[in-house]
């Protein structure tokens, strides 16, 4: 080979030597563009359930299901430390087992017979009063919307330990020696 041609070959490999090197930046830089376009998308991306508040009151947190009691104790004296709680729930007969409760807006609940009635004529449902007060902790139910303080159902400090439960505690005098103090908890779980 002569002088020249062999300098042409060194040229025509050198430069395919650079267009080879450029194409790879070029080809590195388009990567990281996409990559950081892509970050810079998904970062600005906001759903629009993000910007709503959630409710997250336990007057929702009631209006979500239906209301079985599933578990009913009672203990006979909260100043006995000796004492535990008595099962109360299986000696309830099975047409007020399968009643259940449905919270229908911020203050009526409604009571509802299940597949079995205790009483033939008794109506299917009846229409409570309620209230959640101290917090969200104290729940009250009455019969009479005009005499509330006369009509209790069911009054006492409400506990939520999970999104498909809560329990009302209160106290009552022990029913046959009043000088005793009786502890209740009522269990009422969602049902599906």
């Amino acid at each position: 080979m002569c002088i020249s041609t062999k300098k042409k070959l060194r040229k025509i490999q050198n430069n395919h030597y650079i267009y080879s090197h450029s194409e790879k930046t070029k080809i590195q830089m388009k990567k990281i563009i996409f990559a950081l376009a892509s970050c810079a998308i998904l970062a600005s991306c906001v759903k629009d359930e993000d910007k709503d508040p959630i409710d997250v009151s336990k007057t929702t947190y009631l209006k979500d299901g239906r209301w079985q009691l599933k578990k009913s104790t009672w203990l006979p004296s909260v100043d006995d430390s000796t004492g535990f709680p008595v099962d109360k729930y299986t000696e309830l007969a099975g047409c007020e087992k399968d009643n259940f409760l449905i919270f229908n807006n911020n203050t009526t609940v409604s009571r509802y017979e299940g597949l079995s009635k205790c009483e033939v004529g008794a109506p299917d449902s009846l229409v409570y009063s309620y209230e959640l007060v101290d917090n969200d902790g104290f729940l009250r139910i009455w019969s009479n919307p005009e005499d509330k303080d006369n009509s209790i159902i069911l009054a006492g400090k409400a506990t939520y330990p999970s999104i498909d439960t809560f329990f009302v505690t209160y106290r009552l005098p022990h029913p046959q020696d009043s000088s005793l103090t009786s502890e209740y908890v009522k269990t009422y779980v969602k049902q599906k």
